[in-house]
């Protein structure tokens, strides 16, 4: 959840499968969801299309601590970031395609 600025989390890279062009990674321990969530897991897939490009693929697993209620303007500040994060990266890619 990179919405929090200046917070710390850890990140563990999981598993990358480049056959597969797939690559999954935990955030835990993140002062951004103290009290609130214990880890989530990003399972990211690239499908490559007819036309030469390919399907981005990110589906998150989100593991709540008991008892905790994660506020629903919370998770959809979650989503607008990670969408704001996919086009950045996705308009650096478009821009320099040598680099890839």
């Amino acid at each position: 959840m990179h919405i929090y600025t200046g917070m710390s989390s850890k990140v563990k890279v999981d598993s990358i499968d480049t056959s597969n062009l797939s690559l999954s990674y935990t955030y835990f321990e993140s002062e951004a969801f103290v009290g609130l969530i214990q880890k989530i897991t990003h399972h990211i897939t690239f499908i490559p299309s007819l036309d030469g490009g390919s399907v981005y693929k990110n589906i998150f697993v989100v593991i709540g601590k008991p008892d905790a209620k994660l506020p629903e303007d919370q998770i959809d500040r979650a989503k607008e970031s990670l969408k704001k994060t996919f086009k950045a990266i996705e308009s650096y890619v478009i821009a320099h395609p040598e680099a890839y």
